[in-house]
């Protein structure tokens, strides 16, 4: 703690009560990042409410979508292909597995022409290009000729079955024509088969299903799967009696397990009736190309995590906490992989956040004005942890598993910001210890390659699911 209560007590006695109104604005901003036990019980209340209500087909904040990914037998032997689209760039990925266990990867990147990406060209222009990749991969990996390939597709998706899903609009810069309202994967299939490409699409995956079934794999105590990155999601094991908004899934069986995708990122974001936003929340949501969306997911994610702590800094620059700064801070200038240099600097006169903030700014700061930036940007990322592991809490609470369950995260908050996991970890011993489960023993494990090895798995179980 930067500043303790014995300081201002301290500057009452001595007549200082200029420091003491400074000081007030940090304890106040800080107070609006730090979320009770009692607060955070009752966000688990209305998320697994909108849960039940997403499963029923009714009208939720959450998608609760179907992945038609089911819990299924891993001792899996055979070869398998990844296609992970998400961008500009693209990864092919050839895994061999032996009994569930892999024992050997191959992944290549490629790019697309840009040109492909405009609506001057046509579907078969754009997956013609990416089924030409494929062939010249499996010329240089023969063993991956006929095997069952996973294909992840990072844009919006409505999927109606584990190998079929329709893009309803491209993002990311993409305009291709003749691929919006069109069942991807059937683009992609009938590309390969123009080209002679003997190839096997039969999975349409999420990278947050793959992260669960990649942790699965290794461990099938992993009963959740959660991105806290650049953006955040979680997605878990669903007894498919529940999911009465389809009442008759493909492959359907009583007592079987679906993975479902929550999207948690837009809880609260109509009702809001629960989260505490603070006005750096709505100003960040003022400013972003989805008002009113994904409101949980700008409190928590790499996105925001930077814009967050720079409305925060100038809001202490505004109050006369701090000196003002030589240049302009401008929007996007602070990024979350800065705000984990400066949480995470140990020295005793704090040399790389003064370095940083010069760097960044021109801004000199005394040892204590560093120690007090540090203070608040640590709060903005506790209530980020705190918040995710509310949502794993209300996951693990809703479904029963509070016995030995693995979480398997991917993302650079998770893995990179100091203190996150520790926190996450704290804070999911503290809710669950409320709920009476202190032996709850579950481990929160960093999980990567969902939307790569996990799609080739997700192949995998596809294939053994129909055997």
């Amino acid at each position: 703690m930067a500043h303790r209560l014995d300081t201002i007590i301290s500057h009452l006695k001595n007549g200082r009560s200029a420091e003491v109104e400074k000081l007030k604005v940090v304890y106040d901003l800080k107070s609006d990042f730090d979320l009770s036990t009692a607060k955070l019980n009752q966000i688990i209340v209305h998320f697994i409410g909108e849960m039940v209500g997403g499963l029923e087909g009714k009208e939720s904040a959450f998608k609760m979508l179907p992945s038609f990914v089911y819990r299924g037998e891993t001792s899996v032997s055979g070869s398998f292909l990844a296609l992970d689209l998400g961008g500009t760039n693209f990864r092919i990925i050839h895994l061999h597995l032996d009994n569930g266990k892999v024992t050997n990867e191959t992944v290549v990147k490629y790019q697309i022409p840009p040109k492909l990406m405009l609506k001057d060209y046509a579907a078969e222009e754009l997956f013609g290009f990416i089924a030409t990749c494929v062939d010249s991969f499996l010329k240089d990996n023969p063993e991956g000729r006929g095997a069952p390939l996973g294909f992840t597709f990072s844009f919006p998706v409505d999927q109606c079955d584990i190998d079929s899903g329709k893009l309803i609009t491209w993002t990311k810069g993409f305009a291709t024509r003749g691929c919006e309202g069109k069942d991807v994967v059937q683009l992609l299939q009938d590309a390969l088969k123009k080209q002679n490409v003997d190839v096997d699409v039969c999975a349409l995956v999420n990278d947050t299903v793959g992260t669960l079934v990649t942790g699965y794999f290794a461990q099938q105590q992993a009963k959740i799967g959660c991105i806290i990155g650049t953006g955040s999601n979680a997605c878990y094991w669903e007894d498919v009696p529940q999911i009465k908004k389809m009442p008759s899934p493909s492959g359907w069986s009583g007592d079987q397990q679906m993975c479902i995708n929550i999207e948690w990122g837009n809880f609260d974001s109509k009702k809001q009736c629960v989260l505490p936003f603070t006005e750096m929340d709505n100003a960040i949501d003022a400013a972003s190309p989805n008002v009113g969306a994904q409101r949980f997911e700008k409190m928590i994610s790499g996105m925001y995590i930077g814009e967050i702590c720079r409305l925060c800094l100038i809001h202490l620059v505004r109050h006369s906490v701090l000196p003002s700064v030589p240049c302009i801070v401008k929007p996007g200038s602070l990024e979350t992989r800065h705000v984990s240099e400066i949480i995470g600097d140990s020295s005793p006169d704090l040399s790389s956040i003064k370095a940083l903030l010069a760097g960044l700014y021109q801004y000199s700061l005394q040892t204590e004005q560093a120690a007090l930036v540090k203070d608040v940007f640590l709060a903005v990322t506790t209530r980020s942890a705190r918040l995710s592991a509310t949502g794993i809490a209300a996951i693990l609470l809703k479904t029963g598993s509070l016995s030995g369950s693995r979480v398997c995260i991917d993302g650079s908050v998770f893995e990179k910001t100091p203190y996150y996991k520790e926190t996450m970890e704290q804070c999911l011993d503290e809710l669950l210890s409320a709920h009476g489960h202190s032996s709850h023993g579950t481990v929160l494990e960093l999980t990567g390659s969902g939307s790569g090895v996990g799609a080739a798995l997700i192949a995998a179980l596809t294939k053994a699911s129909r055997q």
